[in-house]
């Protein structure tokens, strides 16, 4: 696969604060994609994809310790060139053409949570084509996400941290993408991921 891709955006921080908004617009083409319609089948070359969108995301500060964080993204991919000529013009399968997600994050510098920080979000994700014909959807999903982190240095362990994430929290059964219509995948269930990190 060869692709072609051109990006441009803006990126503004207020004077004196620590917000940043960004845009962003892109446009890729790419020729001689692979796919498959069933897990068993052998790869064959698609033809050409051709995806454009924007993106936008901003983070803002609403006190000292608490960050928002949104993004939105809107992704138009289509089959320039199919090999099945009735599909030239269709939007691709697996990708959704609405993104969308929300994170909030405070961080703790008193009292007994001293050195903690927490963070929750919420993604959405709209109008994903199940089939390359386009005659059907996979339904809209929303996932929330979680995030607790310690600095470990308040008992005397420096550069020291710990951090729990957790995703899909609420443990939702969705469906994530399909081939075709005979052949869909579900998302991932709830995953836990806790690391420790050193700085020095």
């Amino acid at each position: 696969m060869e692709g072609e891709q051109w990006e441009t955006g803006l990126k503004y921080q207020p004077p004196g604060s620590r917000d940043l908004y960004t845009l962003s617009l892109f446009r890729i083409n790419q020729e001689n994609v692979a796919t498959k319609e069933q897990p068993t089948d052998p790869y064959r070359s698609v033809g050409e994809i051709r995806s454009q969108g924007i993106e936008l995301q901003a983070q803002t500060w609403l006190t000292d310790n608490f960050r928002l964080q949104a993004g939105y993204s809107y992704t138009d991919i289509r089959y320039t060139k199919s090999d099945d000529p009735n599909e030239d013009g269709n939007y691709a399968i697996y990708a959704p053409r609405h993104q969308a997600s929300l994170w909030g994050h405070y961080t703790f510098d008193r009292g007994a949570l001293d050195g903690m920080d927490a963070g929750v979000g919420v993604r959405y994700y709209a109008d994903i084509y199940a089939d390359r014909a386009n005659t059907e959807m996979v339904p809209d999903y929303t996932l929330v996400d979680a995030a607790l982190g310690y600095d470990l240095s308040q008992v005397g362990l420096q550069g020291v941290s710990a951090r729990v994430n957790v995703g899909n929290l609420l443990d939702k059964e969705y469906v994530a993408s399909c081939n075709s219509l005979e052949y869909c995948y579900f998302g991932a269930e709830r995953n836990v991921t806790a690391t420790v990190s050193y700085q020095f």
